[in-house]
């Protein structure tokens, strides 16, 4: 008999005591004095191993997953996903007993449910808790009440064992799909957070049930790696052998374990995801992948954005008052020391001269203002005298940025104005004055501003133009044309796809030069695929409204001149290809462009759509 069969049997001895329904609970129960960590642990793990098993009856014959060639293979597809399987979530964000209030996971449980059809859903569950203090762990006592909803539960049970409640929402997610599920079951609410109690033991009522399994699990996540404790054996900063299956013959991979945290997780749920499973991030695998730990990470960066990210230290935002403030705030953050060698200055009432400005401020080491179109902006005119700039290049003819705007500008530093008949010819004047010669250009609709938000920011930074045209014409224009002749452009990347940039455009470029086409299902898309080509590796990374085209035009030029993306997103959440994008470039640093009213805090905490 294994060591572990017999702790097992030990286990089953001292839980077979009796049972009672998972919503009853005593006045007063004491800790878990009668069975030891290790006990404890052994029996959990026994049904991890169980579930897994009955996961693999579903598939055909186990295959080995050990060999250096599938580890490769693995450690790919984990990239392309962003899964990193030694960093699966940052101490921060683990340890965080002030994560949520009472009000926001009752909120958050409503939110995932919708509609709950019996009175074991969570958003609708009221338990009588006891009061306990446990025998051994990191958790203060429990006071136990009357009627406390599994809201007050977590709640509670976060700020007592100082373990964030985002993860136990993830871990009651993960282990039974307690949170969405509408109508669960008094057997399902038995083992809530999947804790202790293997499916062929009985088990004491100290161990089953809602409220035991939330506090026991919590009490063990924070217990494990405390060298007060058996939990010693996984190795932070150092390469542990972590297994795929519980069956042995689907071997194991080298994990470099990077956090206290991720070792939590992983004496949990001892198992990684192998090549099959991540290659499949919303479904199965084969019959040698677990998904415990995939699916804990999956269902927490959904949730509430990447786990690994510490939003707080990684994660800033500059707004302003007003879309002129804003600006100012970029440029600030942009260009601390005055003495910058020149300034462009917009107007912020309509969209398009700015558009091919901005590759142009950041190719020339600037910024991106904004002005009223009729009178220069207090903000930006003191903006302009902090930075000392050595010149001022208005954009725009007198009907976008008129007269007595560039008079004032003159009195600050030399100003010039580029100009034309229409936005077209601007756009032309700008890349002609800018770009003199250019290894390539984007080219993006006049018409709009989305597609060429996130252009801009790739022209500022591999130095390029963006050059606006009617994206609805039948064929390239000849002054356009003209332009990209005189610059020597051999390749032209068009922004959007043929319902913004018509395909009689695309061929007649395609008759002088290479010419690739950027076009996604929406805005959204076409950023993605725009920044994956201009970069296919950035630590920051920024993020503008899609919606709105104010903070996204300055924020552009300032991405540009950080030689880092610019992302396009919705107001309350993080559109799934953005946020996989981010991970696959491995942005860790955020800055968000414009208020709460363009980009919500969900945003910055990367929750998707």
């Amino acid at each position: 008999m294994s060591k572990l069969t017999l702790a097992i049997a030990a286990m089953t001895a001292v839980l077979c005591i009796g049972t009672s329904p998972a919503f009853a609970m005593p006045a007063d129960a004491p800790g878990d004095d009668s069975a030891t960590e290790t006990q404890l642990q052994d029996a959990h793990i026994q049904q991890q191993a169980e579930e897994i098993q009955q996961e693999d009856e579903q598939t055909s014959q186990p295959v080995p997953q050990a060999g250096p060639e599938d580890a490769d293979t693995m450690r790919a597809t984990a990239g392309a996903s962003g899964f990193t399987p030694g960093n699966l979530i940052s101490d921060r964000n683990f340890r965080d007993g002030s994560a949520m209030t009472e009000a926001q996971i009752q909120t958050f449980l409503q939110q995932v449910v919708g509609s709950c059809e019996n009175s074991l859903c969570l958003a609708r569950l009221k338990l009588d808790t006891p009061t306990r203090t446990w025998s051994w762990g990191s958790c203060t006592s429990y006071p136990g009440a009357k009627g406390e909803s599994a809201a007050r539960i977590i709640f509670k049970v976060q700020r007592a064992c100082g373990i964030s409640a985002r993860v136990i929402l993830t871990t009651l997610q993960k282990e039974q799909s307690l949170v969405s599920d509408p109508a669960p079951t008094e057997a399902i609410l038995r083992k809530a957070m999947g804790f202790g109690c293997p499916d062929t033991a009985a088990c004491d009522s100290t161990y089953y049930g809602f409220f035991n399994q939330v506090f026991a699990a919590a009490r063990q996540l924070t217990w494990y790696g405390n060298p007060e404790g058996s939990f010693t054996w996984l190795k932070v900063g150092k390469a542990n052998q972590i297994a795929y299956n519980p069956n042995a013959s689907c071997g194991t991979g080298s994990v470099t374990i990077q956090n206290a945290a991720t070792a939590a997780l992983y004496y949990y749920t001892p198992y990684q995801p192998n090549a099959a499973a991540l290659a499949n991030m919303y479904g199965t695998g084969d019959s040698c992948s677990a998904y415990g730990n995939r699916n804990f990470w999956r269902i927490y960066r959904d949730w509430f954005g990447d786990p690994r990210i510490d939003s707080t230290s990684s994660t800033n935002r500059l707004a302003g008052a007003d879309r002129y403030a804003t600006a100012v705030a970029i440029s600030k953050a942009s260009y601390p020391k005055s003495g910058v060698p020149v300034v462009y200055v917009a107007s912020g009432a309509t969209f398009a001269d700015a558009l091919s400005a901005a590759p142009a401020a950041a190719a020339q080491g600037g910024p991106l203002l904004l002005t009223v179109p009729g009178t220069l902006s207090p903000a930006t005119s003191a903006e302009i005298k902090r930075l000392a700039p050595a010149r001022i290049v208005v954009v725009g003819a007198t009907g976008a940025v008129n007269a007595k705007v560039e008079t004032a500008l003159k009195a600050l530093a030399p100003t010039t104005r580029i100009g034309g008949v229409d936005r077209y010819e601007t756009s032309r004047r700008i890349a002609a004055a800018a770009f003199p010669t250019a290894a390539h250009a984007y080219l993006a609709t006049g018409r709009d501003y989305p597609d060429a938000l996130s252009a801009a920011a790739a022209a500022g930074a591999t130095s390029a133009p963006v050059l606006l045209v009617d994206g609805t014409a039948k064929s390239l224009d000849s002054a356009t044309k003209a332009t990209l002749d005189r610059a020597k452009i051999r390749e032209v990347r068009i922004a959007g796809g043929t319902g913004v940039v018509s395909s009689g455009i695309q061929t007649a470029l395609a008759k002088s030069f290479t010419t690739k086409r950027y076009g996604g299902a929406d805005r959204y898309l076409t950023s993605v695929l725009l920044n994956q080509q201009a970069f296919p590796s950035s630590e920051r990374a920024f993020l503008a409204s899609g919606a709105l085209f104010p903070d996204a035009l300055t924020g552009a030029a300032a991405a540009g001149a950080a030689k880092a993306p610019l992302y396009l997103s919705r107001l309350e959440c993080l559109p799934v290809p953005v946020r996989d994008s981010l991970d696959r470039v491995g942005a860790s640093s955020l800055t968000l462009l414009g208020g709460t009213g363009a980009l919500s805090n969900r945003v910055a905490t990367r929750t998707v759509c």
